[in-house]
């Protein structure tokens, strides 16, 4: 009886042990969150067709029109259907000299610099830009100015001059950039990453001096006229004004634009695959720059919300991930780690990890990360980080609407993007319903361990293991550009 009593305390024991150190294990932080109780929200966002009005011109042109009177100023804000994605490989650099000349150029009629001092004067800003995959301009100005404000605009959208001198002095910017573009180590982890993900389509293409120096006037102006038109355009406008005066507004300086007669060309398609094996970019550095990832998913996919959720326990929630707890806080590795899951992208965007470690550690931050992502595919995730994700997730997004100009870009750029009108009425709710079992099947789904592509910067001698272990190794020679 003494032997059964004597195996009974020691299992007690053993168990209470057990649970003091699992209870070690979570930060103070931690057990604060765990006690957090929250009152479900609803998102009741103004409605297109109620609070905000959407207007199409004859000439095609899309308004997006939201009131709001609280404080005399207007936000216009437009959207442009063009891209460096569209830039030919001879004139890459094209686009974003395009965005940048319109505004340091100014138009036929006032220079950009004469624009710079009338903004200054008036307190407000005028800006434009083309990216990968859009274009856009913006205007700010306090509503007593917003007629002259809004024929500046029109005249910078439709008349933009692209004068040779403002386009030296961009080319200068852009040669200074690419000369000084391996100094720093995450820009040479970004770029060589893209480049091993996307290879020869745009979005992994390396900006050289030799198609940037080619670029004419010419060329920025025959752009203009492929893409920059009244059809192929959509404008938000918000603050304090009445919407008949904004559309007579709209007309007077933008209804005599003819709509393009040149279709929007085919966006080039992302070849799905993967890449896997480790890419070593040598540079003589203290640091490892370390980035694991892969191609992910495009935008509309239906599993989104469990993606976005997946992302935020592994490495997107900050202090709160896996990586963070893991990388930073119990092994002090790195200052900086975390994930990032791309489920906006028109087309296949990107999963990573990342971080920043000394040389002698860049093996065990390659290995702690790879187990962490190997980890979360074949376990999924608790209950508990599935609701703080849940929480922290639907809590910030509602960040996302928290002034006037940013609720009617949103509702905007739904159309823009090819979303549902009523895509948000549901949003929240598609991440209350993520369960357990949808998380283990994205993870396992688009987490492919055994075939992710490790791109490290650094000094591989100064490591402490070779990376080998994680598949074939390249070695991608880190040349100096050419800038003749």
């Amino acid at each position: 009886m003494k032997k059964i009593f004597y195996l009974m305390a020691i299992m007690a024991l053993l168990a209470t042990t057990a649970l003091a150190q699992t209870a070690a294990l979570k930060s103070p932080g931690s057990r604060i969150i765990e006690g957090f109780k929250y009152e479900q929200f609803e998102l009741n966002l103004p409605e297109v067709g109620v609070e905000v009005d959407r207007v199409e011109l004859k000439n095609g042109m899309i308004l997006y029109l939201y009131e709001d009177h609280r404080l005399p100023i207007v936000n216009v804000y437009g959207l442009i259907r063009c891209g460096s994605i569209f830039d030919p490989p001879e004139k890459n650099g094209l686009s974003g000299l395009v965005g940048t000349v319109m505004r340091t150029g100014g138009s036929q009629t006032i220079s950009g610099d004469s624009l710079s001092i009338l903004m200054e004067y008036i307190g407000g800003t005028l800006e434009t830009w083309v990216r990968s995959e859009e274009g856009g301009a913006q205007l700010n100005v306090l509503s007593k100015d917003l007629e002259m404000g809004l024929k500046l605009f029109a005249d910078l959208l439709r008349n933009p001059a692209f004068p040779q001198e403002k386009l030296d002095l961009a080319k200068v910017d852009i040669k200074n950039s690419i000369k000084r573009r391996n100094d720093q180590p995450g820009a040479i982890t970004e770029r060589y990453f893209s480049r091993t993900i996307y290879g020869d389509h745009p979005f992994g293409r390396i900006l050289e001096w030799a198609s940037v120096k080619t670029i004419t006037p010419d060329d920025m102006r025959d752009y203009h006229r492929r893409f920059f038109a009244p059809n192929n355009m959509m404008i938000a406008v918000s603050g304090d004004f009445k919407k008949a005066d904004i559309i007579k507004k709209f007309e007077k300086y933008f209804g005599d634009w003819k709509k393009s007669e040149f279709p929007i060309p085919p966006y080039p398609p992302v070849e799905f695959g993967y890449k896997p094996g480790v890419y070593l970019v040598k540079k003589d550095i203290n640091q490892a720059n370390i980035r694991i990832g892969q191609l992910g998913v495009k935008r509309g996919n239906p599993d989104k919300y469990a993606i976005d959720l997946l992302n935020y326990i592994l490495g997107g929630g900050s202090f709160t991930s896996r990586l963070t707890s893991r990388v930073r806080s119990d092994e002090g590795l790195a200052y900086s780690t975390g994930s990032s899951f791309s489920t906006n992208s028109r087309d296949y965007g990107t999963f990573y990890a990342y971080c920043q470690t000394k040389s002698s550690t860049a093996y065990k931050a390659t290995k702690i990360i790879a187990e962490e992502i190997e980890k979360i595919r074949n376990e999924g995730v608790t209950e508990q980080e599935l609701k703080e994700a849940r929480d922290a997730v639907i809590n910030r997004f509602v960040f996302t609407f928290d002034n006037p100009a940013k609720i009617v870009q949103s509702l905007m750029n739904l159309e823009f993007d090819g979303y549902p009108a009523d895509y948000f009425k549901t949003y929240l709710d598609n991440y209350r319903k993520v369960n357990l079992e949808q998380m283990k099947m994205v993870a396992q789904k688009y987490l492919q361990s055994d075939s992710l592509t490790y791109l490290v910067v650094g000094k591989p001698e100064a490591f402490e293991k070779t990376l080998d272990e994680f598949g074939a190794v390249t070695i991608i020679e880190l040349t100096d550009p050419v800038l003749e």
